[in-house]
């Protein structure tokens, strides 16, 4: 049975090889495409001008170093906050401490990229702004209707259907 199945499994490998290579669950094709299911970032469906260009790709140069720290920050101090909730010896009051830090250092992180895009947005044009912001709520649109599930429906618990709720049962 073993050698009946096996070269079923290596035609299914062998398809499913380019498919993989190509980043075909990640929205990807060769290289650097458009990522988030076939959605270019932002600022590149604006049409920026070379010097816009050259000026967003100097702002990413300013921040990195500080992307670098405050993601190793953010990192370690939740690497922390975790083995201290695997030890049950660990004081609660311990490990609220641990917890703020690695809330405090994710905050940083936000606030930088915060940073970065109030620094961006100041680089285009009135236009350009219009249309980034058109192009923001259409995403955000987007990402909410994809995260929006079918919910529970009618009738799948009290008060999430149509018709009164069940009585309670006795036991």
């Amino acid at each position: 049975m073993k050698s009946a199945l096996r070269p079923l499994a290596l035609a299914l490998a062998a398809a499913a090889l380019p498919l993989a290579a190509q980043g075909f669950m990640h929205g990807r094709g060769p290289g650097r495409g458009p990522g988030m299911m076939g959605r270019m970032p932002l600022f590149a469906c604006l049409d920026l001008s070379d010097a816009q260009r050259a000026s967003l790709k100097a702002l990413h140069a300013k921040y990195q170093p500080a992307f670098e720290r405050g993601r190793k920050a953010a990192f370690e101090a939740q690497k922390a906050l975790r083995a201290a909730m695997a030890d049950p010896n660990t004081p609660d009051a311990d490990l609220k401490t641990l917890y703020d830090t690695a809330a405090g250092a994710r905050f940083a992180l936000m606030e930088q990229h915060r940073a970065l895009l109030r620094d961006s947005l100041g680089l285009l044009t009135s236009e350009q702004k219009a249309q980034w912001e058109k192009m923001r709520a259409e995403r955000q649109k987007w990402m909410q209707e994809r995260h929006r599930g079918p919910g529970m429906g009618p009738g799948m618990g009290p008060g999430m259907g149509s018709g009164p709720a069940p009585a309670p049962q006795e036991f």
